[in-house]
């Protein structure tokens, strides 16, 4: 921002810098916010609840700091300002009062030992799983054999043949480069955001941020990869666009889902829903729980049965 690496979510050490500041303590950045932000009130001058982004950010940062980061990044990553986004959209983003500049503020976090991939895996390594890739599911539905089918594509397309609007979402394009000769790092941190559409020398940044892999798990080596990411409308749906038109839209979609018998609408495509990668896991297994709910049940009926007998 501004040419310099600055901590994002938002925390002391993110204003001291931007705006050359030395805010110390929890109650001077609680001073500092309170003087910057912006309250959206009702007709009779009463605090109410923000209604889109824009409201959001300013409720939370002020206008400085959202005309710096939060309204430039939300125009590259959605094609949309936060005044056209729904409130949840920079819900999402904490800001802190202190100097922890991670994005979450759980007390254990970790990546898997060998990766998510090794996870999926062995998973899948079991003979009463088959796995199909490159595959259409709508070109083998018909042949598929099973109680209950698990859907984790966009809802809109499994509806295709209703006719109705598609629902919006945004994908990502990957710039990979490869950097040789560099035993360091490419930059400071494993993901950098640029904000703004333009650099301090006023070149055009299309980009919303580059990830540099080397940082995680540890990795070693004389060269590095890093991959600079862009957002598109174009490629496979990443993100859900929230706005009312399109929450007024899934809903429709969702009461056709609630219809369809022997099928389970999950993840973030099939829920209309941004998940970050905790909640997608609980949305997984929540849905287990449900689904399966019954047949533990009926196990425990007949263990009670032969214990009585």
């Amino acid at each position: 921002v501004n040419g310099k690496h600055v901590p994002i979510p938002v925390t002391i050490d993110t204003v001291n810098e931007l705006f050359n500041l030395n805010i110390q303590t929890t109650e001077e950045m609680d001073e500092w916010l309170k003087n910057e932000q912006i309250i959206p009130v009702d007709e009779n001058g009463n605090p109410r609840e923000p209604e889109n982004s824009e409201e959001v950010a300013l409720m939370r940062v002020g206008q400085r700091l959202y005309d710096l980061i939060f309204k430039p990044y939300t125009k590259k990553q959605w094609d949309k300002y936060p005044v056209e986004l729904g409130p949840e959209v920079l819900s999402r983003i904490p800001v802190r009062n202190n100097h922890d500049g991670r994005y979450f503020s759980d007390p254990h976090q970790a990546l898997p030992k060998n990766g998510y991939t090794a996870i999926f895996e062995k998973m899948l390594s079991d003979p009463k799983i088959t796995v199909l890739t490159s595959t259409d599911f709508f070109e083998v539905r018909d042949k598929l054999q099973c109680n209950r089918l698990y859907y984790t594509g966009p809802i809109d397309t499994y509806f295709s043949d209703l006719g109705w609007p598609k629902l919006e979402y945004r994908s990502l394009s990957f710039e990979r480069v490869v950097q040789k000769d560099t035993p360091g790092y490419f930059q400071p941190a494993s993901v950098i955001n640029h904000p703004q559409a333009q650099n301090i020398d006023g070149e055009d940044v299309d980009f919303t941020r580059i990830v540099e892999y080397k940082h995680l798990l540890n990795q070693t080596s004389d060269h590095t990869i890093y991959f600079i990411e862009r957002s598109t409308d174009e490629g496979d749906p990443y993100y859900p666009v929230p706005n009312q038109e399109n929450q007024d839209l899934f809903q429709k979609y969702k009461q056709m889902a609630e219809q369809e018998e022997g099928v389970s609408f999950v993840g973030r495509l099939a829920n209309y829903k941004y998940f970050n990668m905790d909640d997608a896991i609980l949305n997984a297994l929540e849905l287990f729980d449900k689904d399966t709910a019954a047949m533990f049940d009926n196990n425990a009926e007949e263990s009670s049965v032969v214990e009585s007998e």
